[in-house]
């Protein structure tokens, strides 16, 4: 039976992490109903935002979503230790990021997958998913492009390069000739990308790559200027850059006039000036215009907007979970 294979880090079992995952599962199994669907999600229960699981759709998600698969953060850092003698975990601890990379190789060299969806918890799916859905069962790596911030997964670009020599940017151009920046909470991987680093030497190499400086300074305020874009797209770089140049099949790019993110602020090269004061939508109109729209980190702590909250208890009422 064929498989699709679905990760990501989340931070509880609340109504979000319940809306996404049963939202996927059913917009898969509408098309293809015998699919075997695998969630593999590492709950970060130590969240810096403190949301916790709450009972209702934490017994919703264990009753609802087949094959589901949990971790959390220290069963990451005990297969570091145990099986490359490494203890990096003060670092782990400030940057978790680095746990979507752990995860991923693990995929691959213990439970011997060969491709999966990286998937956030804040993405709408606004059309029947037939196309994303084809490319998941063939394990065909793709990306979602963000138009108003081609830099979104550039920052290591020049250690990419430094560790696999000039060629890796020589096929990067060759496949992404119009440099276009990938999404990193909406992409299909090819784990084969981690092949050549499955050794305790090479794995190493991955782990040296990322700048592990946490999101609060000094004096626990949080970093918002400049530096907090290298820190936040480290792991967006890593699975962008690689995935493009590294993948066996090659990089399918979705239809940037069908499928693309941008955020509620800022300039989009199309649609022009994007402001958060504009009503009805928030902003909005342009990201709810694309076939997937992915509510990006944006609100610095003040939670979702509401146009995707109201989504979610519309998805929720229609299938009587409120």
């Amino acid at each position: 039976m064929k498989e699709i294979v679905i990760s990501n880090l989340m931070r509880a079992k609340n109504k979000q992490s319940f809306f996404a995952l049963h939202q996927i599962q059913s917009k898969i199994e509408k098309i293809y109903p015998n699919i075997n669907i695998e969630f593999h999600i590492l709950w970060d229960s130590s969240n810096e935002l403190g949301i916790k699981d709450e009972e209702k759709w934490a017994n919703l998600i264990d009753s609802n979503i087949k094959n589901l698969h949990s971790y959390d953060k220290e069963f990451f850092d005990t297969y570091v230790s145990e099986n490359y003698g490494i203890d990096y975990t003060e670092k782990f601890n400030t940057w978790k990021a680095i746990y979507f990379i752990i995860m991923a190789q693990y995929l691959r060299r213990v439970k011997l997958k060969k491709y999966y969806l990286i998937y956030d918890d804040d993405i709408l799916i606004n059309d029947n998913f037939e196309h994303v859905s084809k490319l998941l069962v063939n394990q065909i790596p793709f990306g979602i492009i963000e138009p108003a911030n081609m830099n979104c997964d550039k920052v290591l670009f020049s250690k990419l390069v430094e560790l696999f020599g000039e060629g890796f940017y020589h096929k990067y151009i060759e496949v992404n000739p119009k440099q276009y920046g990938f999404n990193a909470g909406f992409q299909g991987i090819d784990l084969s990308i981690y092949d050549q680093f499955l050794s305790v030497d090479r794995f190493k190499d991955i782990l040296d790559l990322f700048n592990y400086q946490s999101i609060f300074d000094e004096n626990g305020k949080e970093i918002w200027d400049n530096r907090r874009f290298e820190i936040d797209t480290q792991q967006q770089s890593f699975f962008g850059l690689m995935n493009t140049v590294c993948s066996k099949k090659g990089i399918h790019i979705l239809n940037p006039d069908e499928y693309f993110v941008v955020p509620n602020f800022g300039s989009h090269p199309t649609y022009g000036q994007l402001d958060p004061n504009d009503e009805p939508d928030g902003g909005w109109r342009w990201g709810l215009s694309s076939k997937i729209t992915h509510f990006i980190g944006h609100t610095r702590g003040k939670g979702k907007p509401k146009q995707f909250t109201d989504k979610v208890d519309e998805y929720l009422k229609l299938n009587n979970f409120l």
